[in-house]
């Protein structure tokens, strides 16, 4: 039997993958919910498996779909990195590769909605991942730069700035004795479970969260608890609360567009803020200060500050770029310059 899959029904397989909704994905790629599942089924019929089993609520992985899913990181990358070596071979197509931490296209819609916007002279492929493996793919060069959360001390050497300060809310499910309180004491979290997401995946702001909500440290060994699973982390987490399993940290934007029922926010006291950053490596894409310009508005390009954390360094607009693929991917921009 001849395979007929295309790039388009692997991206729609990772937007669903990563949603586990086949509404939001809908949304996400601005497409009709009925014309995704139809598609998912032709991809679904090509492969002879069954990638996703299907709930009301929302849907999960099949074995089958999750080694598709990690092909499909893979393909995916590489057709973005050939289609940005031949487009940039003239030497004038301006084509960013971003990577940024889930949720950020929430956080940062605005900023994100100037990149895929007609106006932009820039052509972005922006995809979500974790924060190590952001900045393992900016290191490496895979990648022209990425968004991601506080970095840790070993990161602060690759240059960046700070997009934005983001306040964090406590997500407690609905009926916890903390509930009634219009900010929650993080001295009354001393006993209380965590859930967070993996140190491995994102260790700068798992550091400075449980720093802020647990100063004294855990006070067993079971009082941080993380999801097993993270191919939608905020949606895990708020899952995972909603549960009954602890509390968590979360982002409002994120927690309205996700809205997981039985889960109630509260403001933090004293407050829970934390960085997102752009980082990049040198020698930086040409077009990199035009991307900082997009991102942080006309207002907003003053440098960070000076502890190493989000500090400015100028690109070198004549260098350019070793471009390889990366590995692990998910689709985040939607509109003219999502190259869908």
């Amino acid at each position: 039997m001849w395979l007929t899959m295309e790039l388009r029904h692997l991206r729609y397989f990772v937007a669903v993958a990563e949603e586990r909704h086949f509404g939001r994905a809908a949304r996400r790629l601005r497409i009709a919910a009925p014309s995704l599942s139809q598609q998912i089924k032709v991809l679904e019929r090509d492969l002879r498996v069954t990638l996703f089993e299907r709930s009301p609520r929302h849907v999960v992985l099949t074995p089958a779909g999750e080694v598709l899913l990690e092909h499909a990181h893979v393909l995916l990358a590489r057709a973005d990195r050939a289609r940005s070596e031949v487009r940039g071979a003239d030497g004038r197509h301006r084509h960013i590769i971003l990577r940024a931490a889930p949720g950020v296209e929430h956080i940062l819609e605005g900023a994100l909605g100037r990149l895929s916007g007609l106006a932009s002279e820039l052509e972005v492929t922006a995809m979500t991942a974790t924060d190590s493996d952001a900045i393992r793919a900016v290191r490496e060069e895979h990648i022209d730069a990425a968004i991601v959360w506080i970095r840790c001390a070993q990161d602060q050497d690759l240059p960046g700035q700070i997009l934005a300060h983001v306040p964090l809310h406590l997500a407690l499910p609905a009926g916890h004795r903390l509930a009634a309180a219009e900010a929650v004491p993080v001295t009354d979290l001393a006993d209380e479970t965590v859930v967070m997401i993996p140190r491995e995946l994102f260790p700068g702001i798992y550091d400075h969260i449980l720093a802020h909500l647990l100063p004294a440290g855990p006070s067993r060994p079971d009082q941080v608890l993380t999801p097993a699973n993270l191919i939608n982390a905020p949606e895990a987490l708020l899952r995972a609360v909603a549960a009954g399993h602890g509390v968590a940290p979360v982002a409002p934007a994120v927690a309205e567009h996700l809205a997981v029922p039985g889960i109630i926010l509260r403001l933090l006291a004293p407050p829970l803020a934390a960085p997102l950053e752009l980082v990049w490596h040198e020698p930086a894409h040409p077009a990199l200060p035009d991307l900082i310009a997009l991102l942080t508005g006309p207002a907003q390009q003053a440098p960070a500050d000076d502890q190493g954390r989000g500090r400015h360094q100028t690109p070198r607009p004549q260098q350019s770029l070793h471009n390889h693929p990366t590995d692990r991917n998910q689709p985040l921009l939607t509109g003219p310059q999502a190259n869908r």
